[in-house]
């Protein structure tokens, strides 16, 4: 009889231990990442058709370093348009504010919106945009790396 009360008591001990056993703690905080922000003013870095750098080419796309493209709360102007996705000011929108692998820009009284992939590699501590795009023929791919002015 006191082996059966040792052996219920040691059996709700046991099952106390694992309800308590399985409470889980929440050892690192929910963290939430901000919204991307690519506000300033970014020029061409680096610029390639199908594979072959445009920028130092000789007699080439000097033009190229005039580029500017502004981004401001949702908004968007272009200095000095060269072949690019759009031709004039408008909105850009990322597929996703926290974490963006697309860029759409919309050009002011345009319907349509123009859509790139976008990356934010980091080169020399500096952050910079590349944006993967065809205007028009969908033989000519251009790929714009952007470095931000300001």
């Amino acid at each position: 009889m006191v082996n059966k009360n040792i052996f219920a008591a040691l059996g709700m001990v046991i099952y106390l231990l694992s309800v308590v056993a399985c409470k889980t703690d929440k050892l690192v905080p929910e963290a939430t990442e901000s919204n991307k922000s690519i506000n300033g003013t970014w020029i061409i870095a680096s610029a390639t058709q199908n594979g072959l750098e445009l920028m130092n080419l000789p007699n080439g796309m000097t033009h190229l370093a005039d580029f500017k493209i502004t981004f401001t709360d949702g908004k968007y102007t272009i200095e000095n348009p060269v072949p690019f996705m759009v031709a004039t000011n408008g909105q850009y929108k990322f597929n996703d504010p926290q974490y963006p692998f697309d860029i759409s820009l919309t050009a002011d009284g345009s319907q349509t919106p123009v859509k790139s992939t976008f990356l934010t590699p980091t080169v020399n501590g500096d952050k910079r945009i590349t944006l993967t795009f065809s205007p028009g023929c969908d033989k000519n791919l251009y790929k714009y790396t952007l470095k931000r002015t300001n």
